[in-house]
């Protein structure tokens, strides 16, 4: 059994004003069985010697340096260095709180869960927070249950607020996508809960994210977006296809997948917002997202389900672009 317990792993790009924190909120930490694998892919500013400077006065850091592929390629490279018995994901803008290793521990001590989650904060711009509750399951129905009622929520696409056992992503072959620039945690999430055999919560709000970044990607219109998407549904659908469920599994599965899958539409048409075209251009690109999904031919499971589905699939262009922006105005207004 290995000496580490944890691998932490940071992909840096371009992080010279947020980096510090980060690390910090881990230099500060009482635990001290773990690692951190600090990934620079390229980056063009002073990230650089940031990280050279804290990796040299530091033991626990391990520094790699690559040229730019992406966060994927970063992630796959600390994956392969990793020797802890336990992965968490950090993103460098972010950073934890002061009892993120001995709350984690404590958890992991009491049921060693192959999946275990916890609860995030955004206090310095929205004041939100996201927690999945308080539980423990090792019934293969009560987890098909836990995972579709989290991916109903915006915490089970967050890479960075579950602990993963290394064993499992290495027995599976799991690794990030590297041709995917969206939704690529969210497929690693995804498939490696269809390898596990427990699922924890925890409601401690131990991870704090920075959404003040006026370079992030999730700031501009991305062009792109609706393909990729898509395509994480399907490699989704695959992944589940992959496995056996029995069939009250499979029930909980189909539902969060058609979930995801008609969510995942309506993040595609907010996405218009962002460009500078008028009404009557952005639901006549509404319409197109549209057909496009209705082509998928994904049923809906419940009728929460069918009420974000029956807009996409009937192409109702105007309900959904008022939907949209009526959800952009409340958010602008908590800023």
């Amino acid at each position: 059994m290995t000496d580490l317990i944890f691998s932490i792993i940071i992909p840096v790009y371009n992080a010279e004003t947020t980096i510090r924190r980060c690390l910090d909120s881990f230099t500060n930490q009482r635990f001290s069985d773990y690692e951190i694998l600090l990934i620079n892919d390229g980056s063009t500013d002073n990230s650089d010697a940031i990280c050279r400077e804290y990796a040299d006065v530091n033991s626990k850091i391990c520094y790699l340096s690559k040229e730019n592929v992406g966060v994927s390629s970063a992630r796959n490279l600390g994956l392969e260095q990793a020797k802890g018995e336990y992965v968490l994901f950090v993103d460098s803008d972010d950073y934890v709180s002061e009892d993120y290793f001995d709350v984690i521990n404590q958890a992991l001590t009491l049921c060693c869960p192959d999946l275990l989650m916890f609860g995030m904060a955004n206090t310095e711009v929205e004041k939100r927070t996201w927690i999945t509750g308080v539980y423990q399951e090792i019934e293969e129905l009560n987890i098909a249950r836990r995972i579709a009622d989290a991916m109903k929520q915006y915490l089970f696409s967050s890479l960075c607020s579950k602990v993963f056992k290394r064993k499992i992503i290495e027995n599976n072959g799991l690794r990030f996508r590297t041709d995917l620039s969206i939704g690529e945690d969210q497929l690693f999430i995804f498939s490696y809960a269809m390898h596990i055999r427990s699922i924890s919560s925890i409601d401690a709000l131990l991870y704090n994210v920075d959404v003040s970044n006026e370079n992030s990607l999730s700031r501009k219109g991305r062009h792109y977006l609706t393909g990729q998407l898509m395509e994480v549904n399907r490699r989704m659908y695959a992944a589940y296809h992959a496995t056996e469920h029995s069939p009250e599994s499979a029930h909980y599965y189909e539902a969060g997948l058609a979930w995801m899958t008609y969510r995942s539409a309506y993040s595609c048409c907010k996405e218009l917002l962002k460009f500078n075209c008028s009404a009557k251009q952005r639901r006549r690109e509404i319409r197109k997202i549209c057909k496009l999904y209705r082509a998928e031919k994904i049923k809906p499971v419940g009728w929460k389900c069918w009420c974000i589905a029956l807009p996409v699939r009937m192409r109702w262009s105007r309900m959904i672009d008022l939907l949209i922006c009526c959800k952009s105005k409340r958010r602008n207004a908590r800023l």
